[in-house]
Parts: structure tokens; sequence; C-alpha cells
């Protein structure tokens, strides 16, 4: 996208493209997926994200990628992984005890961090094979055959029995979706978490989608240097997310996660700053490893917090905020940038996030002991 406009407005819209369809819908996958089970529409849902990045490649190959094309796959992608992604955090709890839920979770953050550390290095190798073009239709077919890899994977799992004793309790998947969003706005503990999860992800987390920008114009370091910058935001995450891994306990995360999101901002406003590579790499480390930690503990807690019942829906919601709120910041950084530089947008953003990071931190300290326990 970046090459073929040099925007970072389409930058803005690529990731709305996938992440508004995951702020919208992500709720409505956790609804199905209580309904209808976890497993299966994990599956078929993981299938569908896999056909679309294949036609992705052979329009890349063929010469045939526009910008809008790009939009429309990314689109495509975010409403599978709407009802994927839930889903298959919901069979987290029929695998473990509730007890080894926060390593568990630590455990599947570390997976997918050291793919974020692993992925950037093999995509940067595999950009440099031919063109542009080649490279990037050899990166949709390997993001294929992962996904068709995981869904291989998920039908060794045995769903259990009792996971749909629900369903007949349930009279339809409106009532489903809306009592998902009641239960969450009810309890206090959850839409308190719920919402810390917010002023993260809106705030620093679209920085990861205008690196491409940081490294042509700022670093001047070409895709080389692009590789580099968002293979060193999954170092820093992947140390961090085994040292939740071997913690595995739910004593004193609303400390970790106050303290690891307020950390993240500081590092993003001092990454915003830097034109240095060398510096800009260092802190992109610590940057990617704070957010996680924040990505981590609140997850944890608001696994430890949910009704067995409510649990798709729930966690669909967090990851519908999570995931799909940087589509809203991203477009409207994207359109800032336009008149104070990209630079500066970041740093008002960060700043503004700290302040309201703080303000929700000392209503958390105070249900700390609740929570926990």
């Amino acid at each position: 996208m970046w090459e073929m406009t040099n925007s970072s407005a389409w930058l803005g819209f690529l990731a709305a493209a996938y992440f508004l369809p995951v702020l919208f819908l992500g709720p409505v996958g956790g609804a199905l997926a209580d309904h209808y089970g976890h497993k299966y529409t994990a599956i078929i849902m993981g299938l569908l994200g896999s056909l679309v990045a294949i036609m992705a490649a052979i329009l890349t190959w063929t010469g045939n990628i526009t910008p809008i094309f790009l939009l429309l796959h990314a689109m495509l992608q975010g409403i599978a992984f709407s009802f994927e992604f839930p889903a298959r955090q919901s069979l987290l709890p029929t695998l473990v005890g509730k007890g080894d839920m926060p390593a568990a979770v630590a455990v599947n953050s570390t997976t997918f961090y050291t793919s974020s550390f692993t992925g950037p290095i093999f995509g940067g190798l595999l950009l440099t094979i031919g063109s542009t073009e080649f490279g990037a239709g050899l990166s949709f077919i390997t993001n294929a055959i992962c996904m068709a890899w995981m869904v291989g994977a998920l039908t060794f799992l045995k769903a259990p029995k009792d996971q749909n004793k629900y369903k007949n309790k349930i009279f339809g998947i409106l009532d489903n979706l809306s009592s998902g969003f009641v239960y969450s706005y009810k309890d206090k503990n959850i839409r308190l978490l719920i919402l810390l999860l917010f002023t993260g992800s809106f705030f620093i987390r679209p920085y990861l989608d205008f690196l491409p920008e940081f490294s042509d114009e700022i670093f001047q370091t070409g895709k080389e240097g692009l590789s580099l910058l968002t293979a060193f935001s999954g170092i820093g995450s992947i140390f961090f997310a085994v040292f939740f891994a071997i913690r595995g306990r739910v004593g004193g995360l609303t400390l970790y996660l106050i303290y690891s999101q307020i950390g993240a901002m500081i590092f993003f406003i001092l990454f915003a700053i830097t034109e240095s590579f060398a510096i800009g790499l260092i802190l992109l480390s610590a940057l990617g490893g704070l957010l996680v930690s924040s990505s981590i503990a609140v997850q944890s807690l608001i696994q430890h917090s949910i009704s067995d019942i409510y649990r798709a829906r729930v966690i669909s919601i967090a990851v519908s905020i999570a995931v799909g709120s940087p589509a809203i910041s991203a477009m409207a950084i994207g359109w800032l940038s336009k008149y104070l530089g990209l630079q500066n947008s970041l740093i008002i953003s960060g700043i503004i996030g700290i302040l309201i990071t703080v303000l929700l931190s000392t209503k958390l300290i105070k249900r700390q002991h609740e929570i926990e326990s």
C-alpha cells in the first residue's frame, strides 16, 4: 500500500478496513460462537481467512492488485477474524483449570508474539525475492498456509460435551448478543478492565500501521528497516509474554496492568520523538513488551472474572475493542498527520492516553482485591 500510494492516509484506511469489521462484528462472532459452538465456528472462519489470502496472492501475482483490492482483502480478513478469534480464545477454559488461566493466556500470547517477531523477519526475506509484488504474493500464500495449519490443529481438539449446555436457554442470536453487552456493562470490574483495554488499544496500538512511513521517510531504511522495526517490537513482546507464562498467577496482575500500560505510553511518545533508527529499535522493543504485558494482564483478569455462560460474548467484546478501536484512531492519526506531521500526531495521542489511563487506574486500584479474588 505504501509503495502504491506513498500516503499516510491510505495506510490509515488500510488499517480501518481490517479493524472496523472486528470492532462491529466481533460481538456478533462471540454470540454465534456461544450459540453454535466455539470449535466449529473457529474452524469455518479460519478456512475462510485462508481462502481470502490465496485470492490476494493470485491478484498480486497477476498484476491486478490495487489499493481498493487491498482494502477489500483487509476487510474480508477482518470479518473472518471477528468470528474466528473469540471462538478460539473461548476454548482455553475447556483445556485448563481456572487457576491455570493466567499461565494459559500468557502461553497463548507467547506463541502469538513469537510469530510477530519471526513473521516480519521471514516476510522481509520474502519481499526481497524478485519484485515487491512477487514477494508480497509469497507472503499472502504463507499466511494462507499458516491459517490452514491452525484449522488442522483445531480439528484434533475434542469439544467438551457441555460446551453448548446453555444453547436451549438462548432465544436467539440478538438476545444472545444483547445479553453479552448488558453483562459486560453491569459487571463493574469487567467494565473497568474493558475501558482500560480500549484506552491502550485506541491511543497507542496504531503505531504499527505507520511503521512503513517511519522506515521510509523518518529513518530512511526502506523495506529492510520496516522488517527490523516490526521484529524488534516482537522481540520485546515475547520476553514479556514468557515472563507472564512463567509467573502464571492472578495475584498482582492489576498493578502489572497499570504500570505496563503507562510505561507503554511513555515509550510510545519517546519513539514518536526520536529520529535515530537504532534508538527507535530499542524503544520499540520496550513499547512492544509493555503493550503485550498490559494486554496479557487484562485478558487474564477478564477470563478470571467471566461467567462461563457469557465467555465468548465478553471475550468478543474485549477483542473487538482491542483490535477494532485502532481502526478509528489510525484514520484520525493519518488525517491529522497531514497538518501536524506523523510524529506530532502520535505524541498528542500518547499524552491523551496517559491522562485517561491514570484516571481509570485510580478506580482500578480500589477494586484490586475484588478483581483478583
